[in-house]
């Protein structure tokens, strides 16, 4: 072999080691944030009836506006949230209960040696309400601050706290944010490495009977591949999900006239609910309640 010969080679071998060692990264210009689930479920207290039982849903993406600001590692971004509680199997089939989350956020990630995400922080503005104009109208306004913990065995630990103000019908309440949603979360995810299976729990504390909002989820993953969806099923506890169904009783109420927008009082027992879906969940972001 000549000596030309061996030197093209020798360029050759390079150069495509420069182009494996330095491949430009992908990201998506709309991501998950939230998960997205497809669910349908029945009460645990009271006998299950068309009436109680539903189908939830949620669906949750995020427009990066400005990637890396300044060289900064941190992310600037838009997102949005809709989780939504339908009576399938009643007589009208309506949305009973709607919640919509817009907000805007600033993330950092931390990732290791191989790129894997290992520690993110997330904080930002969040409006979480029911689209309502009417004496019905429930909105919350809150500063979100959240971090979460990967660890390379499959533990995922979080931690958020959601410190704001409400309003029910027209007039100003604490009560909203303090009793119902929490003011914090925390979070743990067990993922079985190359086994599919996923363990989650969260609790949300609510000065409010002394209670917690609590989801406790197992999912399978359908399929080999990392990215694909779960089949999960899923226990909720709380007064989060359905806050029609829990504040309009003996909490926050309004007379069919619209009278009386707010009246406040001692909530009725918060619902317990068994689920079962299919479940896709962003790596970099909270589960649970949140």
């Amino acid at each position: 072999m000549t000596v030309t010969a061996l030197v093209a080679i020798t360029v050759m071998a390079g150069a495509q080691e420069i182009r494996q060692e330095a491949p430009k990264e992908r990201r998506p210009f709309i991501e998950m944030f939230r998960p997205i689930y497809l669910t349908t479920g029945i009460p645990v207290t009271e006998k299950p009836a068309a009436e109680n039982a539903d189908v939830k849903f949620q669906l949750s993406f995020a427009i990066p506006l400005w990637r890396d600001m300044r060289g900064s590692g941190i992310d600037l971004l838009v997102a949005y949230t809709q989780m939504s509680l339908w009576n399938l199997y009643g007589y009208s089939s309506p949305f009973y209960d709607n919640t919509y989350i817009p907000g805007i956020y600033a993330r950092k990630i931390w990732k290791d040696d191989g790129g894997v995400p290992m520690r993110t922080l997330l904080w930002g503005l969040e409006h979480r309400s029911n689209g309502r104009n009417d004496a019905w109208s429930r909105s919350v306004n809150y500063v979100l601050l959240s971090y979460g913990r990967d660890y390379p065995f499959g533990l995922s630990l979080q931690a958020a706290a959601r410190l704001g103000y409400g309003w029910y019908g027209d007039k100003v309440t604490f009560d909203v944010p303090l009793k119902y949603f929490g003011l914090f979360q925390l979070s743990a995810t067990y993922a079985t490495p190359g086994k599919g299976w996923e363990f989650m729990a969260s609790a949300t504390p609510v000065w409010n009977r002394s209670i917690a909002n609590v989801n406790v989820e197992i999912a399978r993953r359908i399929g080999k591949r990392h990215n694909n969806p779960y089949f999960f099923v899923q226990f909720h506890y709380g007064y989060d999900e359905a806050l029609r169904d829990c504040m309009n009783v003996n909490g926050p109420l309004v007379n069919e006239d619209g009278t009386v927008p707010y009246k406040a009082g001692t909530p009725v027992p918060p619902r317990a609910m068994v689920r079962a879906g299919v479940i896709l969940t962003p790596h970099t972001m909270m589960r649970g309640n949140l």
